[in-house]
């Protein structure tokens, strides 16, 4: 009651600055590190270049609207990723600049038509951006020709053909190449780091094993959890890598499933490290023991520094991994988590092997087959069903952009015609965000005016060339570039500084005179804002707390499958791989969405701020139960166990106990989904069972002491999902706390 009571208060006083106030809130965003410098100074570079040439060559109106557009990308992308971008970026301005010539010259001379044309592209833009998530571009860049001055069809036809190319070249150009050349960071570098960071962990966790039973224990050395997403992190340098070498591109499913094998390891080695008890850590281990962590260890060691070197150590590892140090322990037929190391840590040495070897077109495992279909899912029925959402999201925000530009026709104000952009740039994935990025593109606009009227009072004045223009407007693109060098939760003020203060010294070639400009921008946003806002609350409201429960329940119903028994290892990458990307992905989405909650109309009622805290421990447990998943499905592959020798009735409680978690975890998103009624499966019974059958069958009671305590780590494993399934249970009951009736035992 504390605590809910804690966070109550916290929310009410930090509802804009995410839990904090704001002194901590800009502290903490504003924070100086070796990484933002260099952020900063890319977009200060890319800031100063767009200026100078539109300066210099008399392109001030594009000169604004390439600086938000490169403003709007990652500053911290590495080369690889920064390539990718520009040219993916490039082929869809060339796309932008195709469907706004074609559609001017088709109904460009027939308003209402042109209109609802645009209305239909621009939804379909949107729609197609929430479908990769990836930026709205080609709905921004076609709204800038063609919907700006609709009346005048003809100029438009020649913005269509000469300024988004012009925007393009300036901003996409200025960004890439700036990115390639300041620090520039190779992505198979930061992928190397990666990987011997997690052998690290779990070289530092056997490291400390070993010293556990010391008489004189040394300090040991802390290893952080798993973050969600971590996994995905990596795979994306890998995908960044893939682009800038063509060795790692031939070898993209070994380099994968090293990936996956590493995480795994390092997942394993943390269970085992939270799991032991101090009284066990303090017992003294066996010469046999003692011999198969130092080989652990050593072998960690070995690979991470192979993957750091780029050298083949596979043979040394394989010749330290050797199989008799472990039988002289585990003996043969007792399943422990130590073999399941030692299998990890084999494979991963085989797979460094088959990275160095020379790359064949043939081989199997580097090629994927894609399953025929008779016609592209999009044309059926299905696809449009399963992305309802996003296709709303596209008709509301067009929508949005077609009546501001109703409205700014109407009153004949052109230069508040960023009310058009606004609505498009505003599109977000909640109505939460959509109101927090609300707030920071006010803030940012208005901020911005303000640096052009101290530019224009104070600097102007005192510099007549370009010279002197690039050094009194140099302070202000270096603020605007370090706030957009910040986290998300702040980087659009930044974004936003640096656009309002462009569009202001660049709208004309030399002296600024017109002092209205930022007056004009702000009413524009304001009015985008408004329009967007109210149709936003209106039509297919996308409430933050409704979305992050569906993703919490897709991730669950995913959760689900993670608990089938795999036939061999070969299955973690066909099988268990994409399950876990998805889990991870719908659950990191949940707890953005739950952190734009706040700001929404109703959001301090008892009632949404219960939902939210009832959301977080859904969030927070399904991720601890996906881990445990995780590693209860490496420890059934790799750690010894002969299940298809096992006595029928083991098998059988086995597979019970396997169904009656998927049920559980099925159940449990379905209460979710306010769809049934609270039921309470009791699990626990089985494992019961299921235990026992192990005590019987492996004779358990008369093992040594260090394997029944394998075997009690083992049982400990099934107690954790247990447990976290049973939170997840109660957890859910209380999301519908008006309707949901009481437990219901099986």
């Amino acid at each position: 009651m504390i605590d809910s009571n804690r966070r109550a208060r916290r929310e009410r006083h930090g509802r804009f600055w995410f839990g904090t106030g704001l002194a901590e809130f800009l502290a903490a965003e504003l924070k100086d590190s070796p990484e933002r410098r260099i952020a900063a100074a890319r977009l200060f570079a890319v800031s100063l270049i767009i200026a100078t040439v539109s300066q210099s060559l008399h392109v001030p109106p594009l000169g604004a609207l390439s600086l938000l557009v490169c403003l709007s990308y990652d500053a911290y992308a590495n080369a690889g990723q920064s390539l990718a971008f520009g040219l993916r970026q490039l082929f869809y301005l060339f796309v932008t600049v195709l469907i706004s010539v074609l559609a001017l010259m088709l109904a460009g001379n027939d308003p209402w038509l042109m209109l609802s044309l645009s209305f239909a592209i621009m939804a379909l833009a949107l729609f197609h951006a929430r479908l990769i998530a990836w930026p709205t571009g080609i709905a921004l860049w076609y709204s800038i020709p063609v919907l700006y001055s609709p009346t005048t069809p003809d100029e438009n036809l020649y913005h269509a053909l000469w300024n988004i190319p012009v925007i393009g070249v300036l901003g996409l150009g200025s960004w890439t190449l700036v990115h390639l050349s300041i620090a520039p960071r190779d992505p198979r570098t930061l992928l190397i780091a990666g990987i011997a960071d997690q052998l690290k962990a779990a070289e530092t966790i056997f490291l400390g094993r070993l010293s556990d039973s010391e008489a004189r224990r040394p300090r040991r050395a802390s290893v952080k959890p798993s973050s969600i997403g971590l996994f995905g992190k990596l795979q994306t340098l890998l995908a960044n890598s893939e682009l800038l070498h063509v060795s790692i591109r031939r070898r993209h499913a070994a380099y994968l499933e090293l990936l996956q094998e590493i995480d795994g390891l390092r997942q394993i080695a943390l269970w085992l490290e939270q799991s032991l008890t101090e009284d066990y850590r303090a017992q003294p281990l066996t010469a046999e023991k003692r011999a198969v962590y130092a080989a652990l260890q050593q072998a960690c060691a070995i690979l991470r520094q192979g993957f750091t070197n780029r050298q083949d150590l596979s043979d040394a590892v394989a010749a330290l991994l050797d199989d008799e140090v472990l039988r002289r322990y585990a003996g043969t037929g007792q399943p422990t988590v130590l073999t399941a190391f030692w299998q990890a840590l084999q494979r991963i040495a085989a797979l460094m092997k088959r990275l160095h070897q020379p790359a064949t077109d043939s081989d199997p495992a580097e090629t994927e087959t894609e399953p025929q279909t008779v016609y592209p899912a999009w044309l059926g029925y299905e696809f449009w069903q399963r992305h309802a959402d996003s296709l709303q999201f596209g008709i509301k925000f067009s929508l949005g952009a077609i009546l501001c530009m109703l409205i700014v026709q109407s009153l004949d104000w052109p230069d508040i015609n960023t009310a058009i952009p606004t609505c498009l740039v505003a599109a977000q994935t909640s109505l939460g965000a959509d109101y927090r990025l609300s707030l920071l593109r006010v803030g940012g606009a208005a901020l911005g005016g303000a640096c052009a009227y101290v530019y224009v009072w104070v600097f102007q004045s005192q510099f007549d060339s370009i010279i002197g223009f690039m050094l009194a407007t140099a302070p202000f693109w270096a603020l605007s570039a370090w706030i957009t060098a910040g986290s998300e939760r702040i980087a659009y003020l930044g974004r936003q500084l640096g656009f309002s203060f462009a569009l202001f010294v660049l709208h004309d070639f030399g002296a600024v005179e017109d002092l209205f400009l930022p007056r004009d921008r702000v009413i524009g946003i304001l009015l985008g804002l408004t329009v967007m806002g109210a149709l936003d609350y209106a039509l297919w409201p996308r409430r933050s707390a409704a979305l992050a429960r569906h993703h919490c329940i897709a991730a669950l119903r995913t959760l689900a499958k993670l608990t089938v028994r795999l036939p061999d290892p070969g299955h973690l990458m066909s099988y268990t791989l994409p399950l876990r990307l998805a889990a991870e992905k719908d659950l990191a989405a949940a707890q953005d969405l739950l952190a734009h909650a706040v700001l929404e109309p109703d959001a301090r009622q008892a009632g949404k701020m219960r939902e939210r805290g009832v959301l977080r421990a859904i969030i927070r447990d399904a991720s601890n139960l996906s881990a445990l998943l995780l590693v209860r499905k490496r420890y059934r592959l790799l750690s010894g166990q002969q299940f298809d020798r096992f006595p029928e009735a083991l098998q059988r409680h086995s597979r019970d106990f396997d169904a009656e978690l998927a049920k559980t975890l099925a159940h449990t998103a379905d209460v979710v989904a306010g769809e049934k009624a609270v039921d309470l499966y009791d699990a626990d019974a089985i494992g019961q069972l299921l235990r026992q059958s192990y005590i019987r069958y492996h004779d358990i009671g008369s093992l040594p002491a260090d394997l029944a305590m394998e075997w009690e780590l083992r049982f400990l494993l099934d107690e954790q999902i247990l447990n976290y399934l049973e939170r997840l249970q109660i957890a859910a009951s209380k999301s519908f706390p008006e309707t949901s009736p009481g437990f219901t035992n099986r």
